[in-house]
């Protein structure tokens, strides 16, 4: 269940950013990384609403939670600040790329933040993701290469953060329910950065005439989250985040399909060989779950 919730969750982020490049040509970064926060709370309260009176959510919470919240907050707004930016400077399938460099950041982080051990396979699924990653970008041109350089550098900063905040993730869904821990941080995310956008005109108007693409991508947000923060309950972070590279590969036929992106094939097969790491996560899960059957 936790490697179909991180595929599912690797769909619904590649959904949300293919609407997310759209909205780079209409909304500015910061606008753009509020909305993501703001325009999902409404379907975390009705998810919240229903599960609570279902008899699912409890609500429970602690000191610990709530720092790791807390932490957590603070990592996905610098993250998603430095990706909608990037977004407005770089290619999607050449942002994207990047953005799945946080694999290779979490062999450092995850061992030292939440103390999960690596194995052989762990390791091999992250170089074949980041490796295939790599490819993408192996020689470009370059003038391409001028051209994206601030969209490469910003989302080469949110790999990082983003490496943390699936830390403080893993961390968090240990002490609280999915979908709490997923709106606990979405609200504080979104007060962040509420000052930058409440006193600004221009802005709010902004939002306000693209609220249905921002809706649309708030639901996909929750979508999106729910699945990750479930995932993360039985695998480990580098694993989740390995397999979430699945929205890489979709994220290059849909930069190809909806905004003409060149260097199609050589990104393909790129993407083919993070889909061979994709395979090994799925087979030491598969492992894993014959080995506890066969106890």
């Amino acid at each position: 269940m936790g490697f179909l919730a991180a595929v599912l969750s690797a769909g619904f982020s590649s959904a949300k950013d293919l609407l997310s490049k759209r909205l780079a040509f209409r909304l500015d970064g910061t606008a753009s990384t509020f909305a993501s926060f703001g325009f999902a709370l409404p379907f975390y309260v009705l998810l919240l609403a229903v599960l609570y009176l279902v008899g699912v959510e409890s609500f429970e919470w602690s000191p610990l939670f709530l720092i790791l919240v807390l932490l957590r907050s603070v990592t996905d707004t610098v993250a998603e600040w430095l990706k909608m930016h990037a977004f407005a400077h770089g290619d999607i399938s050449m942002v994207a790329t990047f953005f799945s460099l946080s694999p290779l950041f979490l062999l450092i982080t995850s061992p030292l933040i939440t103390q999960d051990p690596l194995t052989l396979p762990d390791v091999v699924a992250v170089i074949l993701v980041v490796g295939g990653s790599l490819l993408i970008v192996y020689r470009p041109a370059q003038a391409a290469w001028a051209g994206q350089e601030k969209g490469i550098l910003l989302a080469s900063g949110a790999a990082l953060f983003f490496s943390l905040n699936s830390c403080f993730d893993r961390l968090a869904v240990q002490t609280g329910t999915p979908v709490f821990s997923g709106f606990s941080m979405t609200l504080l995310s979104a007060l962040f950065l509420a000052p930058f956008v409440v006193f600004r005109r221009d802005r709010l108007q902004a939002l306000g005439a693209h609220r249905t693409g921002l809706l649309i991508r708030g639901g996909l947000e929750i979508a999106f989250m729910v699945c990750k923060l479930y995932a993360l309950r039985f695998l480990q972070a580098p694993d989740v985040v390995a397999v979430q590279r699945l929205s890489l590969l979709l994220s290059i036929i849909g930069g190809r399909m909806f905004f003409k992106e060149p260097d199609f094939k050589r990104r393909l097969g790129a993407g083919l060989l993070i889909l061979g790491g994709v395979f090994v996560v799925a087979w030491m899960q598969r492992g894993r779950l014959e080995a506890i059957f066969t106890r």
